[in-house]
């Protein structure tokens, strides 16, 4: 029961609560690329699954197990092949060449330490063919509502009961926040039957810090896009996509 709801609830929660066609848009990306494509923290294939639907040569890689046995049943049942391997993304074992590196839906805040950003980053340039690309998705940074006591942030239909979301955001250090999730699935009757808590720390950082961070590795100046294209400019946008090219020899 544990495994079902950490996997079926939690497990889709970010990507259903995305308000914006994030897939779209790296389709489009990846359509545009010369050599394959890797994505990390791939998880359930909610952008990779789409990607080897439309015939692009993509592969994924995931820490955890219970996620890409997810995408595993899903691309079985849609006829697709599971192209994903459990990796740590700081210690990428694969062979260079690829014309497109994704790191979507701000997996980059999940790195917390400035040491294994330069780390990921110098491994994702070295990965890429000359001229590919590395996709670098984040939150734009915004004060957290830090409180001391869970918030409910919604109630929704879940397999035959309800599913409902409760968070807590707490300050672990000036730059690293700690996202506490309580996820409370009930019966038809309302019976509370499972609860599941999930645990988060991340450091948002800006766009002008990910550029420099991206310059260090040696890439050119990225492109940046706000919300996916959705938003012209910064003041407002949830997401900010800075897209940098590997320099051609």
């Amino acid at each position: 029961a544990y495994y079902a709801c950490e996997q079926g609830a939690s497990g889709v929660d970010m990507g259903r609560n995305m308000t914006f066609d994030d897939v779209s848009f790296y389709r489009r990306l990846c359509h545009e690329a010369s050599g394959p494509v890797l994505e990390l923290g791939c998880g359930n294939g909610r952008i990779l699954l789409p990607l080897l639907q439309d015939g692009i040569d993509a592969i994924g890689v995931d820490a955890s197990a219970g996620m890409l046995a997810a995408m595993q049943r899903t691309a079985q049942s849609r006829g697709l092949p599971m192209r994903a391997a459990r990796m740590d993304i700081r210690a990428l074992g694969l062979r260079a060449g690829f014309g497109v590196t994704l790191c979507p839906y701000s997996l980059i805040t999940y790195v917390r330490e400035d040491r294994d950003v330069a780390v990921l980053l110098a491994a994702l340039f070295a990965l890429l063919r000359p001229g590919g690309r590395c996709v670098i998705d984040a939150f734009v940074p915004r004060r957290p509502a830090v409180a001391s006591e869970f918030a409910l942030d919604y109630r929704r239909p879940f397999e035959a009961g309800v599913l409902a979301r409760w968070k807590r955001i707490t300050a672990v250090s000036a730059t690293v926040n700690r996202i506490e999730r309580r996820y409370v699935v009930e019966d038809a009757a309302g019976h509370t039957i499972n609860i599941v808590d999930v645990v988060e720390d991340i450091r948002p950082r800006s766009h002008g810090e990910l550029q420099e961070h991206l310059r260090t590795a040696g890439f050119a100046l990225p492109d940046i896009w706000w919300d996916y294209g959705a938003s012209a400019e910064c003041t407002t946008a949830q997401f900010a996509t800075l897209v940098a090219r590997r320099p051609p020899r």
